[in-house]
């Protein structure tokens, strides 16, 4: 037996022979059953080789099937490798069809590309060819055809070959093949051809624009009609010119807007005509608020004309206009027909509208009508051509109102004009129109200034008055202060939110009117400190007027009555301002002062009475007051009471006459009737206190003492009025 050295032994190796015995199951059985390990392997070598010899003897008892089974795998070895050389060369024969597939996939691509390219070449051909060549039908048709949907379509084509042949650069499309279109070899054979069918169209175009602007010269023609149905549909002729003959384009603008021009002129010259045959004066350089007597009587009458041009200071049915700011322009013969008879703001208002409606119409074709690629240029050069065409119509509309305004005497008509204007500049504004905008400042600015001219003439005939050319003085309402009523209260309501248009009655005004206050640019607070001057001088001069009287009381009744005028116009023109609150104060202070003086003339005893010892008897005790220090005289008290007891109702009838006599408006007169009897009640109740308190005992006259109880029945009889 061979020795073995330890350095040949492989001891990671044995380790893991080792490590391997140890997991298998039948060494690990027998390590747990302590079995001596020789012993065991030598058992199991015996094992195996009784095995073996058993296999082998087996092995031979089938020896014939094994050889048989050997043959059959041998067959199938045979017929495998016929099959393996069958399907190679199945493999060979793919693999060439597999090329020849890549070849014609190949060939396949290549065809496309050249299909492609010639498509693409075929179709910048083609857009080349339509842009250069010109169809017999198309210069037929520029030619000789009529002017219609047609022509414009014709036109259409040309101007796109014209604009394609005026290319600065290769077509983007590459329709030129990287050339300028004019520098082609065909654009060369039919240049002059594109150049006459162009002269040709501008001619053609030129000549019916021109016919259809004459066609608008002519008397009564509809030119709005004109515009929509006949220019408006043709606006790519003014295209087709913009784009190829600019300087004939610029010559239709230029003829438009003269023709135009004079169209609106002679149209707003008759029209104002028209309107001014049915205006009638208002007021003239006299009608202010204050004048002689002499200017208002009549002409064979030595009395006093009141109702002389009322309308001058009273707005009355006026302010209607207001609500109608916004509605078409009166129809001349139909103002004809009904003969109607205008204030000039009813011809100022008709103008205008008139003027808007037609403004916006031309502004807007032009907008449309006038339209290049450039939208901001567009806006630019349609409002360009928009005030060439209205500058003459403007002027004439602001030459007639200046006309009419050197001689205006009309302060309630101006602000009636201020207002409409406001309205109106609010409606050009909802239509997005600003053609108008200069317009209507320079209006404004011509309304203000002669409203203050006006405004002044009646405040400087108030400062100058002299009261003894005013007429006599009685104890009514003067007719300058209902003149002053009637202007301040239609003033204000004018100029400021009534509380007529607050309340559940008010009017319903037209939105733009509501809106239109006078408050721009400081305009309102100029007319509200106006009135302020003007109302401390018409108190002044109402002072100097009631001083014409010779007793206090008449001043009074003078001074209340003008007062209670004034507070009547303002009430019924809903007029909210401190002018109010002014007024009030003073009727107070004179109604008082009337109630006094009424007393004095019946009670003036028993007044003076009662101030003289009210107060005496009010500081002494009851239980220290005897018959020697009694304040009133017995005597005294005892003629008031039988004076009172036999007078106290005639004088109640008495002052009840007066009141109705004295007072034009019953209203203030039942108010003041009421004050007079609530005072008397309350003297008499008074005097009644002191006279108690003066005596320990009733007097003897006490049962001839009328107890208020009485003289309250005596005062409802008369409380049924109030």
């Amino acid at each position: 037996m061979a020795t073995m050295n330890l350095d040949d032994i492989d001891f990671d190796e044995l380790d893991d022979y080792l490590e391997l015995f140890q997991q298998d199951e039948v060494i690990k059985e027998a390590l747990s059953q302590g079995v001596d390990l020789r012993e065991y392997t030598q058992q199991i070598d015996d094992e195996l080789r009784a095995a073996e010899a058993a296999s082998v003897a087996q092995y031979v008892m089938n020896s014939a099937d094994i050889v048989e089974l050997h043959d059959e795998v041998q067959d199938c070895d045979n017929l495998l490798a016929k099959m393996q050389e069958m399907l190679l060369g199945f493999q060979a024969d793919l693999g060439g069809i597999s090329d020849e597939i890549r070849h014609l996939q190949d060939e396949s691509i290549g065809m496309n590309v050249k299909l492609k390219n010639r498509r693409e070449t075929e179709e910048k051909l083609q857009m080349y060819l339509d842009q250069i060549t010109v169809a017999p039908s198309l210069v037929k048709t520029i030619d000789e055809g009529e002017v219609n949907e047609a022509y414009l379509h014709a036109l259409v084509v040309l101007n796109g070959k014209l604009r394609y042949a005026a290319l600065k650069n290769p077509d983007p499309l590459g329709s030129s093949f990287d050339l300028l279109p004019s520098q082609t070899a065909a654009f060369s054979d039919v240049e002059n051809q594109l150049k006459k069918l162009k002269a040709r169209a501008v001619a053609r175009i030129r000549e019916f624009l021109l016919a259809k602007i004459n066609e608008m010269k002519k008397p009564k023609t509809n030119v709005q009609m004109v515009q929509q149905n006949t220019l408006l549909p043709m606006k790519y002729l003014v295209i087709f010119l913009a784009d190829n003959a600019p300087e004939v384009e610029n010559e239709f603008r230029e003829v438009y807007a003269e023709a135009m021009s004079k169209t609106l002129v002679n149209v707003f010259r008759s029209y104002h005509s028209g309107l001014m045959k049915f205006c009638e004066e208002v007021a003239t350089r006299t009608d202010v608020i204050v004048v002689d007597e002499q200017s208002l009587k009549g002409i064979f009458s030595s009395r006093v004309n009141l109702s002389k041009r009322n309308d001058t200071f009273s707005i009355t049915e006026r302010e209607k206009i207001l609500e109608t700011a916004s509605a078409p322009p009166l129809i001349l013969h139909v103002a004809q027909q009904e003969e109607l008879k205008l204030p000039y703001e009813a011809v100022f208002r008709n103008m205008q509208q008139h003027l808007m409606d037609s403004a916006t119409s031309e502004y807007l074709f032009l907008i449309d009508f006038c339209k290049p690629s450039n939208q901001q240029e567009n806006v630019l050069r349609s409002r360009d051509l928009f005030l060439r065409v209205f500058a003459k119509a403007l002027s004439l509309c602001l030459e007639n109102m200046e006309n009419y305004l050197f001689t205006c005497y009309d302060a309630i008509g101006l602000l009636l004009m201020i207002r409409l204007t406001y309205a109106q500049r609010l409606v050009m504004e909802k239509r997005r129109i600003p053609c108008l905008d200069a317009y209507f400042d320079r209006v404004t600015l011509l309304l203000w200034p002669r409203f203050k001219t006006v405004f002044d003439l009646n405040l400087m005939s108030i400062k100058n008055a002299k009261v003894k050319k005013l007429g006599p003085i009685d104890l009514h309402p003067h007719f300058v202060i209902r003149r002053y009523a009637e202007f301040a209260s239609s003033i204000l309501s004018l100029s400021m939110y009534t509380q007529q248009s607050q309340s559940s009655k008010a009017r319903v005004y037209d939105p733009a009117i509501a809106s239109a206050q006078m408050h721009e640019n400081g305009a309102g607070d100029m007319v509200f400190n106006n009135l302020t001057v003007m109302r401390d001088e018409i108190l002044s001069l109402l002072l100097r007027l009631s001083e014409q009287h010779e007793n206090a009381k008449d001043k009074c009744v003078f001074l209340i009555n003008n007062y209670d005028l004034v507070l009547t116009h303002f009430a019924e023109r809903h007029v909210a301002f401190e002018e109010i609150s002014k007024f009030e104060e003073l009727l107070a202070g004179q109604r008082e002062k009337f109630v006094e003086e009424e007393l004095a003339t019946y009670y003036a005893k028993l007044i003076q009475f009662v101030r003289q010892h009210e107060h005496v008897t009010l500081d002494e005790s009851d239980t220290s007051a005897t018959e020697g220090s009694q304040q009133a005289d017995t005597a005294q008290i005892e003629n008031i009471v039988h004076e009172f007891a036999a007078t106290w109702k005639t004088g109640i009838e008495t002052m009840n006459g007066n009141v109705m006599t004295y007072f034009s408006n019953f209203r203030n007169g039942m108010e003041i009737l009421k004050q007079v009897l609530t005072q008397l009640l309350l003297y008499y109740t008074r005097f009644v206190e002191t006279v108690k308190r003066s005596y320990q005992r009733p007097p003897s006259f006490n049962s001839e003492i009328v107890t208020t109880q009485e003289i309250l029945y005596e005062i409802k009889k008369y409380s049924r009025s109030f």
